[in-house]
């Protein structure tokens, strides 16, 4: 077993670390080329989508009502918004007007018969 004093991330606060690894695995399952992931920072998530086709992504989240934020896209069409929370909510995404659903580690019904991704920090 490694000791906390020898890990390459020590210096860093637990939800960094656990970000940093959540990203890796990420990208280590989909063979590096992740579509979706979070990234917890002190303070704020961020959300990332890789939709290189698309001309519009919008991340939809649970409010009262729900609230839209368009995506900011970089050249190779990946999308990130960043949420200055990190409470749990419920997330889907618009990709061109069309409901997208990632594969998220949480979900939950909701009341139309469909079900929404759970961020929980």
């Amino acid at each position: 077993m490694i000791s906390a004093e020898r890990t390459p991330f020590s210096g860093l606060n637990r939800n960094v670390n656990s970000s940093i690894i959540s990203v890796l695995a990420a990208v280590f399952v989909a063979g590096g080329c992740a579509t979706h992931y979070q990234v917890i920072t002190s303070g704020h998530v961020e959300m990332f989508l890789t939709a290189p086709q698309a001309q519009s992504v919008v991340l939809v989240v649970s409010s009262d009502p729900f609230q839209q934020v368009q995506a900011r896209r970089d050249a190779s069409g990946m999308g990130k918004v960043t949420l200055n929370r990190l409470s749990e909510f419920k997330y889907f995404y618009l990709v061109d007007g069309k409901t997208y659903q990632p594969d998220c580690r949480l979900r939950e019904n909701d009341d139309f018969g469909s079900n929404n991704c759970v961020f929980s920090p």
